[in-house]
């Protein structure tokens, strides 16, 4: 089959999500960050890279959060989607909440899937979506991952 091409794109996140939000939605082809691309076959490959990343995100539940930190064992918020993107999918995302809002197009919320990113607080927060309006995110010190 022919490689497809879709890009990552972003949406409205959940009513249980406080805030203004964005989900960003990897799919066939992955433009994270000028000149990063990650080309898939088809939409099962698109969705198995997804399932990846939040299954990534999920395990570090219970690490703690750090300011700045990347992880493995810290995180701050875009720290952890900057990791789970990159052990998941070999991409490098921009490192900053706010950088990775700005590379993001919409897509609506019924498109959104596990995986995605959920941009909160106008950017100042980020997690990934792993569905039933459900994110993973590395909060504060007092909560972590």
């Amino acid at each position: 089959m022919a490689s497809q091409t879709t890009r990552i794109m972003a949406g409205t996140a959940a009513a249980a999500i406080a805030g203004t939000a964005l989900a960003l939605a990897p799919m066939t082809v992955a433009p994270a960050a000028a000149g990063t691309k990650v080309t898939v076959k088809d939409h099962q490959q698109a969705n198995a890279l997804r399932k990846r990343i939040a299954k990534v995100a999920l395990s570090q539940k219970g690490d703690r959060y750090v300011m700045g930190a990347t992880g493995p064992g810290a995180f701050d918020c875009s720290g952890l989607v900057v990791y789970s993107y990159k052990k998941a999918t070999g991409i490098t995302l921009p490192r900053t909440s706010y950088m990775q809002r700005d590379g993001l197009s919409r897509v609506s919320k019924k498109n959104r899937a596990p995986g995605d990113i959920v941009v909160v607080h106008g950017g100042g927060h980020v997690g990934i979506y792993i569905g039933n309006t459900r994110i993973v995110h590395a909060s504060t010190p007092a909560t972590g991952v």
